[in-house]
């Protein structure tokens, strides 16, 4: 500014211009870099959020392999994870419903007249 009082109407226009598109510059970096933390924040979650769902699922295929197993040991260790699944929860939402239907069918009782609990029916071995 002046001292006259003129204000900005005493500049020349390419100094206007160049202001003025520097501060224009620079909302639009900040307005970039905004948007830009945003989508890569929303991309972290989700991807944590399938990781998280991966290793769930990883734990429940361990036990339902344990859990129908012909070894009694293996067998009981993995009816004892299916419990613990199931307290902690494990599968979430709509992973926990199938993952309760599965663990039913495994854990429904002496399927295959063996004496021996955990419904080996579904699985046969030559």
């Amino acid at each position: 500014m002046t001292a006259t009082g003129e204000g900005l109407a005493a500049w020349p226009p390419v100094a206007v211009a160049a202001v003025l598109a520097a501060v224009v510059g620079s909302a639009d970096t900040l307005l970039g870099t905004a948007v830009a933390g945003v989508w890569a924040l929303v991309r972290w979650r989700r991807d944590v959020a399938r990781e998280e769902r991966d290793r769930a699922w990883a734990r429940f295929v361990w036990t339902v392999d344990h859990a129908c197993d012909d070894d009694v040991g293996r067998a009981e260790v993995g009816r004892s994870t299916d419990r613990a699944m199931s307290r902690m929860q494990i599968l979430r939402a709509d992973d926990a419903a199938i993952g309760k239907i599965v663990l039913d069918l495994i854990s429904e009782g002496d399927a295959d007249d063996g004496g021996r609990p955990g419904g080996r029916a579904h699985r046969t071995r030559p």
